[in-house]
């Protein structure tokens, strides 16, 4: 009995002095924590369902993007500048004009000086005034003129050059009257104008002389308003006194602002024609006279200008006398200026067109594709070759028969060689030539010679 109550304390104070020690939150005292009893371990799981451990993820940092590229924008495209340059050049009547010949010509030249164009197409009219009439036309240079109309069209690249020619014919009494013509040319809303001046030789009138002076504007680096002079001399050449007059013609552009005061009397005609009376001019006598000219800088960027100068005689119960003299405004040039576009008349390309139209129509002939054959040349040639090689096969057998035949003569047939001595004291060759080389006659008499053998001499002796 003692026993059983030994072991029963020594398990209670095992289990009371095996525990943990806490704390106790009252007193602060520690405690050991009473002793857990042992528990059955549960063997691991078959390796072979054993799940693997999930292993941690692993965060890759992705490498940083690249920095923007910002590309340079395109450059803009060029703007085009629609741009050209006109000139036309004087209508100019020769002195075949006072015989009847009023044929002359235009030439219109035009300058595609735009940028970024690449090609323009410039399109323009000519208006010839009353008195003038266009009798043909033609293009170079990519300009060409429309059928049956005063007008024309140039498709020119950038920096090109093309010219219209026109072929004008003038009346005969037009000289007294004519005005000035006009050409007008554009690309879009770009526009040129120019004026077609007359100029004429001085008429061959007696009785009258007429002179003016060649105004010469000084240089400007700009166009712009200017005022120039213009003198002129009127003669009485004639036997009688006569009244005078002249009669001023402006270009476009040009005016007349003043006039001097030996004009008894002056008056506008017309917008571009001024006229001063200078009253009676005795015979041999003359007048001199200085007008007052204004010519606006549009007009000034087109110099040379042509004006011109009629003058008049009237004496009393007589025929009044009329001439005519041209003037020309001009400028001296910049220094490295542009020069001017050439105003000479091109070739006219009409008889290559002809040559062409010739060329196709043989062709159209000739074969069924419509080019020309050259089979026929080629068998010419070659015929001509074939005739050639023939006469000389010819001429060269008939030599080697001709020494064949002399070599098959016998001695007997060949007579000696006889030297024919050469005449002195003559410069005159002998028809004969030095040797001859003859046949060998017959024994005998020769038949109707009237010679006998000797040996019938001999028995007759």
């Amino acid at each position: 009995m003692r026993a059983g109550s030994f072991v029963l304390l020594a398990a209670v104070c095992t289990l009371l002095f095996a525990g943990p020690a806490y704390a106790d939150p009252e007193d602060g005292e520690t405690s050991t924590a009473p002793v857990e009893t042992p528990t059955e371990v549960v063997p691991p799981p078959d390796p072979t369902t054993e799940v693997p451990p999930t292993p941690a993820p692993t965060t890759t940092e992705a490498p940083p993007p690249p920095p923007p590229t910002t590309a340079a924008p395109p450059p803009p495209a060029p703007t085009p500048v629609h741009r050209f340059k006109l000139t036309v050049s004087t209508v100019s009547l020769g002195d075949a004009y006072w015989q009847g010949d009023g044929s002359a010509e235009l030439v219109i030249a035009i300058k595609n000086t735009g940028e970024n164009v690449g090609k323009d197409t410039v399109t323009g009219v000519w208006n010839l005034p009353s008195g003038a009439q266009a009798t043909g036309a033609y293009g170079t240079g990519g300009c060409a003129v429309a059928s049956g109309a005063s007008s024309f069209s140039c498709g020119l690249p950038e920096q090109a050059l093309g010219q219209v020619v026109i072929k004008v014919n003038v009346d005969p009494g037009a000289w007294k009257t004519i005005t000035a013509g006009l050409v007008s040319a554009a690309i879009g809303s770009y526009q040129r104008a120019a004026p077609i001046a007359f100029s004429f030789t001085t008429p061959p009138t007696p009785g009258i002389e007429l002179n003016t002076s060649a105004p010469v504007l000084p240089p400007a680096a700009a166009p712009k308003d200017e005022s120039f002079q213009l003198s002129v001399r009127l003669r009485n050449t004639g036997t009688a006194k006569a009244a005078g007059a002249v009669e001023i013609v402006t270009p476009p552009g040009v005016g007349l602002v003043t006039f001097p005061g030996v004009c008894r009397s002056h008056r506008r005609i017309a917008d571009d024609r001024h006229r001063c009376e200078f009253g009676d001019i005795a015979p041999g006598k003359e007048v001199s006279a200085v007008f007052g000219m204004a010519v606006t800088a549009a007009a000034r960027a087109e110099l040379p200008l042509t004006g011109a100068v009629h003058g008049y005689l009237a004496p009393p119960g007589l025929d009044v006398i009329e001439t005519r003299y041209d003037y020309k405004i001009t400028a001296p040039p910049l220094t490295g200026a542009e020069a001017p576009l050439p105003t000479s008349a091109p070739p006219s390309p009409v008889a290559a067109r002809t040559f062409e139209t010739d060329m196709s129509l043989r062709r159209q002939a000739g074969d069924e594709g419509g080019q020309l054959s050259s089979l026929p040349i080629i068998g010419g040639v070659a015929g001509l070759f074939v005739v050639l090689i023939a006469l000389g096969v010819f001429s060269l057998r008939r030599r080697m028969r001709s020494d064949a035949e002399d070599d098959e003569l016998s001695a007997d047939e060949v007579e000696d060689v006889v030297l024919v001595p050469a005449q002195s004291g003559g410069s005159t060759r002998s028809p004969i030539p030095r040797s001859l080389t003859l046949p060998r006659l017959p024994d005998g008499p020769v038949a109707g010679s009237g010679f006998r053998a000797p040996s019938e001499h001999s028995d007759e002796g």
